[in-house]
């Protein structure tokens, strides 16, 4: 009975209740939208990371993260490798050498990180073959080496495909090398930093450079099938792996991976501010509802309806008001957010700043179904939480002095 009680008494005032639904269910839109979005992001810039940058595991000798020092390499990379590659969980596995080179060209100079990789193996762990926006992926077109280089980079120094580039380094016998490459091809990743600052080239080329031995490495760098495995996986690798240290992408670059974190507290912020303000809008109309009906409200005290069932018949108004908007919210919020997981929104408007950090102005949206479940509950929750001084109002009433009430 009181439900049906409470069903009337939310419909009693048909636009305030209305107004009330739709309130709600905007908010809730909001909610779902801005994780969503917010999530996508984070998905977005993690997909960049692992797929262009640090793939998800990375395998090196003991002490050479450190300073990056050449002379900490992994004799028995190949071996390696092979017994890596047969594992279930791993998609593929490439290695690489590395150097810090000082750059010269004819309109500037610039440092930064050298990969000598294997092209064919690379291009199944990185995508950087795949976001090409000119020339050819370390093909070689002349007696010069090729390599390859950022736009970034390529903008900085004014560079084009057939560029000649010098690059020195320190090899490993503690010398001076210097050695000419012509550009082959230049990449765009989601990331202008790391555009600006590596160069791909041929491992063998690379080797060749820095004087290492054969089937040296510095790096190795692994792709799962599922980025989200990668701590799982990580024990069976580096017991494969003896002496050498393996790290997972969170561990490699924990400034991402804290950078990530912040955005999903970031969006539960906005939630939260969202939920404060229907909270209030709750509150408001059901102390109007209670005050409006006084007389009401001590009639049926006087006739006999305990102080319990007229503090839950307020709450049953709240939660029906509440869930009804939210049944609309989360089904509107779902169908916008399945929209835009297939149709990106555009934020080339912000490109230059997100790019900075290694976020995509192209966005898809991505919506769990947890979080979808998550969302709903705390404002049912907060529809519940807010009822209850309108409810507790209810209760001080004195059934003979509101039966009086004009």
């Amino acid at each position: 009975m009181i439900w049906s009680i409470a069903w009337r008494n939310v419909w009693r005032s048909k636009s305030r209740s209305l107004i009330m639904i739709a309130a709600i269910a905007i908010g809730l839109i909001a909610g779902v939208f801005i994780m969503a979005f917010m999530q996508g992001l984070v998905d977005a810039r993690v997909q960049s990371a692992t797929k262009s940058e640090l793939a998800h595991l990375q395998i090196h000798a003991p002490r050479f993260a450190e300073n990056n020092d050449i002379k900490f390499y992994i004799p028995d990379s190949q071996e390696l490798m092979d017994k890596i590659a047969g594992k279930d969980s791993v998609v593929a596995v490439s290695r690489r050498l590395l150097a810090e080179p000082f750059v010269t060209a004819a309109h500037g100079t610039a440092g930064g990180t050298l990969l000598g990789v294997e092209p064919g193996l690379e291009k199944k762990v990185t995508d950087i073959s795949n976001q090409l926006i000119d020339g050819t992926y370390l093909e070689k077109t002349s007696r010069m080496a090729p390599v390859l280089v950022g736009a970034k980079l390529a903008e900085k120094l004014k560079l084009k495909t057939g560029s000649k580039l010098n690059v020195q380094l320190v090899n490993r016998s503690g010398d001076l090398s210097l050695k000419g490459y012509r550009v082959s091809g230049i990449y765009k990743t989601a990331s202008t930093g790391y555009d600006e600052s590596h160069l791909f080239v041929r491992y063998q080329d690379l080797k060749a450079q820095l004087g290492m031995e054969e089937n040296a490495a510095h790096e190795i760098a692994i792709l799962l099938q599922k980025g989200d495995q990668a701590d799982l996986v990580k024990p069976s690798i580096q017991k494969m792996a003896g002496n050498n240290i393996v790290e997972t992408w969170k561990e490699i670059s924990p400034e991402m991976f804290l950078l990530t974190n912040m955005m999903g507290q970031v969006m539960y912020i906005f939630v939260f501010i969202i939920i404060l303000a229907l909270g209030f809008g709750i509150v408001n109309t059901m102390l109007m509802a209670v005050m409006e009906r006084t007389k009401e409200i001590g009639m049926l005290m006087a006739v006999g309806m305990n102080r319990r069932k007229i503090f839950f018949m307020i709450i049953f108004e709240a939660v029906m008001l509440t869930v009804t908007a939210g049944l609309i919210g989360a089904v509107i919020g779902t169908l916008i957010t399945k929209y835009f997981e297939t149709t990106p929104i555009n934020l080339s408007i912000l490109a230059k700043g997100l790019e900075k950090y290694g976020f995509a102005s192209q966005v898809y949206t991505s919506l769990s179904m947890g979080t979808l479940i998550t969302i709903f509950i705390l404002v049912v929750f907060t529809g519940i939480v807010s009822a209850i001084y309108p409810a507790r109002r209810a209760l001080k009433l004195n059934p003979a002095e509101a039966t009086r009430t004009d």
